[in-house]
């Protein structure tokens, strides 16, 4: 395995591990929302642009599950299969960014924040169509509507200064 690739997975294991933290230690605020959410966010961006399309999307595709595993409140039993619909989201997120990012990163954030917006709000929709749960019908709308869409736009405008700092301290070369 060559020191690129180590330093790839590495820089993957370290930001999947800050949002880990981020997720148990968001547990024990009020309204974590807005605070969870944004740097989980900005961790999705910084590792799909200095870790590579693989890691971010590695991190996209884990992060709901390991909220899951992490979260004991009873909603979370009800998101478990909601969970690969967010994955997806956070998917197209990462990927509409990193593929905009060079174009204009700030029209890169905005396409990719509604398009995770959009998959999420339409999502839990169709989710609760399928799946009854009444006692959380209410709370599953508030937490996959606008918010959904504030935590991407402040997580991804955190992200910009972060991801320039740490692409010229590491000198990533996307190309």
């Amino acid at each position: 395995m060559n020191s690129d690739r180590i330093r790839i997975i590495t820089r993957t294991a370290v930001l999947l591990a800050v949002v880990v933290v981020v997720q148990i230690a968001g547990r024990s605020l009020p309204n974590n929302n807005f605070i969870v959410g944004p740097l989980v966010n900005m961790c999705l961006l910084v590792a799909a642009m200095t870790a590579g399309i693989y890691g971010g999307a590695a991190i996209a595709i884990l992060s709901p599950f390991t909220s899951l595993i992490n979260n004991n409140a009873p909603i979370a039993s009800v998101l478990l299969p909601f969970a690969p619909v967010i994955a997806i989201a956070n998917l197209v997120f990462i990927l509409v960014f990193y593929y905009l990012y060079d174009k204009n990163k700030y029209v890169g954030l905005g396409a990719a924040a509604v398009l995770k917006f959009g998959i999420l709000f339409l999502g839990i929709r169709i989710f609760l169509q399928i799946f009854n749960f009444p006692k959380f019908t209410e709370k599953l709308f508030q937490l996959f509507s606008w918010p959904q869409l504030v935590t991407a736009l402040i997580g991804g405008v955190a992200a910009i200064p972060v991801i320039y700092g740490v692409s010229k301290a590491i000198r990533v070369n996307r190309q």
